[in-house]
């Protein structure tokens, strides 16, 4: 690979990475721009939301979850997330279910799943009558993710323990025989 396929390379990697904080700035000040959002202090700094975006991240906060908001994924940013469980939660408006903005969710949806996230999406009137519930529907996914790591974890700690024992005992085989020989 030449010098300048490299330096291209870099060039369009650095250009996509602008691009996408851009997009964050962008969905940031259009937020802004909505004379019913809100500025909330989150402890990934301070983030303009909807209100039922509001509601559902003070819900969630109140279930004991910390949910990064506004988090980018490749290319697409999600409401919140749990990037450690890959767990994306998006609070949907009316706006966001016809047409159009239904396909590129669906789209979107696809593609998180493709890389191994959760994705669950609560309509706007779910949270507004019942935040709690929603919060709590987020919490059993998160411990759902949990318990599966936790087995996958142990599974492949069983398969490393079983090649080790399969790597070792034919030399514990041959230091028994070379005990024997000894003491014959």
């Amino acid at each position: 690979m030449s010098r300048h396929s490299v330096g291209r390379r870099i060039a369009r990697e650095i250009i996509k990475e602008d691009r996408q904080r851009s997009t964050g700035r962008r969905i940031q000040r259009e937020a802004a721009a909505r004379p019913e959002s809100e500025r909330i202090e989150t402890p990934y700094g301070a983030f303009w939301m909807s209100p039922i975006e509001a509601k559902l991240y003070e819900a969630m906060r109140q279930e004991g979850l910390s949910p990064a908001p506004q988090y980018r994924i490749e290319a697409y940013y999600v409401d919140f997330a749990f990037p450690d469980l890959k767990v994306a939660v998006e609070a949907d408006g009316v706006a966001y279910h016809s047409g159009e903005r239904a396909q590129r969710d669906r789209r979107r949806d696809n593609f998180l799943r493709s890389r191994g996230w959760t994705v669950k999406r609560f309509y706007g009137t779910t949270i507004h009558d019942r935040a709690a519930n929603c919060a709590y529907v987020v919490k059993r996914e998160l411990q759902d993710r949990q318990r599966q790591a936790s087995e996958r974890a142990q599974r492949e700690e069983a398969v490393r323990r079983e090649r080790r024992e399969a790597i070792v005992r034919p030399f514990r085989g041959i230091a028994c025989l070379l005990r024997r020989e000894k003491k014959g």
